[in-house]
């Protein structure tokens, strides 16, 4: 069977808290059209379909005529399925993971290492840290998808400083002046100025973000009560965010992250060190 090269899979499902539930989900859906055996339970997420060789998702081979049971056994066996130069620049390995995300409440803020970094977490910690490669990603709507991704231009985060006191609380006066002051300065200014609001954001003591998010919550709330139109979009989705994580800092993240929605077909790329998080929608993703 050396020969054969088009087979199918059973794929590997993360059931993630986030994801949505039962066939609601596309990766429910894509599941069970793929395995005859798959059985989906109404009460619990789907959130990630795996279709790799990846040590904590490798696919199955579902032909009875493979003597591999597992993708990876099957490209280990195969070796020139992969191409020459892959073969020797990834030392043999599928060097990429392809996934499907149904996502219905916000993933956590994240930012993928670099293969510098990527080998070193993986020497230390290979539980946590089971593969040595960086991960840039390809994300692709599959339906309409909210998400944040890389900083806002400076300009922009200072006029959210003006406009959200509860936000410039936790960043405090000081970094707020300095990063002001960068606005017209060098690159590097820019980048020592946003990385000092950033980390006075991410340090800030859970009880005073608590106190501001309640605030900022409150305040908002009673503008959509006096029937105030509201057409600021950051306003909306902070309120989303806080009805499922209250009293997270990761909700302050909106007014620091551009904001993007997908139509279907539309896609973004999230390099190494760029911090980025799913808000809602269908997607596949692509991870070297």
């Amino acid at each position: 069977m050396a020969s054969q090269r088009v087979f199918p899979l059973s794929c590997v499902v993360q059931q993630y808290a986030w994801g949505k539930m039962g066939s609601n989900s596309e990766v429910a859906c894509l599941l069970a059209s793929s395995d005859p055996l798959a059985q989906i339970s109404e009460d619990k997420p789907y959130a990630e379909l795996w279709m790799g060789t990846h040590p904590r998702g490798d696919a199955r081979i579902l032909d009875n005529r493979i003597s591999q049971k597992t993708l990876g056994q099957w490209i280990a066996d195969n070796q020139d399925c992969l191409g020459p130069k892959v073969k020797d620049t990834f030392n043999g390995k599928l060097p990429f993971l392809f996934k499907v995300l149904s996502v219905e409440t916000a993933l956590s803020i994240q930012a993928h290492p670099n293969k510098e970094l990527a080998q070193k977490l993986h020497l230390q910690a290979p539980q946590h840290y089971p593969d040595n490669n960086h991960k840039p990603e390809m994300a692709i709507a599959l339906t309409s998808f909210q998400g944040l991704c890389g900083f806002r231009p400076v300009e922009e985060i200072v006029t959210f400083l003006k406009k959200v006191p509860e936000f410039q609380s936790l960043i405090g006066e000081e970094a707020t002046a300095q990063l002001k002051q960068s606005v017209s300065g060098d690159p590097g200014a820019v980048a020592a100025a946003l990385r000092n609001c950033f980390s006075h954001l991410m340090k800030s003591e859970k009880k005073v973000v608590v106190e501001q998010l309640n605030l900022l919550v409150k305040r908002i709330s009673q503008q959509v009560s006096a029937g105030n139109s509201m057409d600021d979009i950051c306003g909306k989705l902070l309120l989303q965010l806080h009805q499922q994580y209250p009293g997270d800092i990761g909700c302050f993240a909106i007014y620091f992250l551009n904001l993007l929605n997908l139509k279907p077909g539309e896609a973004m790329f999230l390099e190494a060190n760029v911090p980025h998080a799913y808000l809602k929608g269908g997607h596949a993703s692509g991870l070297s």
